[in-house]
């Protein structure tokens, strides 16, 4: 069995888009993944698989999630090695102030890496492959980039700091 890292986009946010996790991880089961476990209430999951691409999970969980809930959500699906690749690639020494946006496509990575002109309050960007690293030292609760393009941002990648990162690689390590 394959283990995946499923990254949920957009959900419970500002009280929109509602989607407990036990109900999330209802829905995975019923999917027929195993070993669902879920990571705080912004959509990760650590699930096993005998599906050996990591498109083919995507596409099962966002079709089971939408039916169930009423809405899309885009799903961002690595393996463990991937999220170990993160890991050890942090261009950044300052872990406390660091979050990973994770990227589906192409022309996200695009999309994100025209943002570095936007970035105020000192933060900075680093896109490397399928992930983008932001370092925000004043914290998130101060703006990072224009507010433009912290639309554009939000739009194309989910984002999550660094402890949830190396959390759900312990899990994943653990399964």
């Amino acid at each position: 069995m394959a283990v995946w890292v499923a990254l949920l986009r957009g959900i419970n946010v500002g009280g929109n888009r509602k989607v407990p996790m036990a109900e999330l991880r209802g829905v995975c089961e019923e999917a027929g993944f195993g070993d669902v476990r879920t990571l705080i209430a912004s959509g990760n999951v650590v699930l096993t698989s005998s599906m050996r691409s990591a498109a083919r999970v995507r596409e099962v969980l966002e079709r089971g999630i939408e039916e169930h809930f009423g809405f899309p959500v885009v799903v961002v699906v690595r393996t463990p090695a991937q999220l170990q690749r993160v890991v050890d690639d942090l261009p950044f020494d300052d872990v406390e102030h660091v979050n990973v946006a994770f990227l589906v496509s192409a022309p996200e990575r695009e999309a994100v890496a025209e943002l570095d002109d936007a970035l105020v309050n000192d933060a900075e960007l680093r896109v490397v492959g399928d992930h983008a690293y932001l370092r925000a030292p004043h914290g998130l609760g101060q703006p990072t980039m224009k507010p433009s393009a912290s639309r554009r941002f939000s739009a194309n990648a989910t984002v999550r700091n660094w402890r949830t990162v190396t959390r759900l690689l312990e899990m994943a390590q653990q399964t």
